[in-house]
């Protein structure tokens, strides 16, 4: 009797010691690649059954929503982003057309970083080198050319917003680069470029 009670209980643990190799291959499919390259190629505002399903049911409790009932649309913003600071934000929402099947990058910068063109300046901070990347008017193709160059920058670069002569700091902490890098993520992930 005592054979068979030790027996049931190895039954019962024996899946049990999968459990960390699963809760591992869980952790890494869900987890976002900072590493990640952008293809352009692969550019499309179309979004699919499939990816709207998953950013709806994993991703979406990560933003803040609002609801556009009369224009079927929704925007979703990282509710870890900054949202006031008295320095120069750059802030990206996710605006999804159900109607259209489509999802666009809206940029939402405060007050502070002023009216359109945008130019912003980053730095390498091992080699120095700059390069300036700039954002004239806000459309859908614009507005995705401009997130990926900071976002193909985000790593190892430092950014100013250049405003007249001065240059301020931008997406200078962890918070802002975060928000920024998650919600440009997700954008690539909805519309397949990840």
């Amino acid at each position: 009797m005592v054979d068979a009670n030790i027996k049931r209980v190895e039954d019962v643990t024996k899946p049990m010691k999968w459990i960390p190799l699963y809760v591992l291959i869980l952790l890494q499919a869900c987890s976002i690649d900072k590493d990640k390259k952008v293809d352009r190629k692969k550019f499309s505002f179309k979004t699919g059954s499939d990816t709207q399903l998953f950013f709806k049911n994993v991703r979406q409790s990560y933003y803040d929503l609002e609801e556009n009932k009369a224009a079927k649309f929704n925007v979703f913003r990282n509710k870890k982003r900054v949202k006031d600071a008295p320095y120069p934000i750059l802030n990206f929402a996710i605006v999804i057309n159900y109607l259209q099947d489509e999802a666009y990058l809206l940029l939402e910068p405060n007050e502070i970083v002023g009216d359109l063109p945008l130019v912003i300046e980053g730095t390498n901070d091992s080699t120095r080198a700059t390069q300036l990347i700039r954002l004239d008017t806000q459309n859908p193709k614009s507005t995705l050319e401009f997130a990926t160059d900071l976002y193909d920058l985000l790593q190892d670069n430092s950014f100013q917003l250049i405003v007249g002569n001065e240059k301020l700091p931008i997406l200078n902490n962890a918070q802002s680069r975060e928000a920024f890098r998650v919600t440009i993520s997700d954008y690539y992930r909805l519309t397949r470029v990840f």
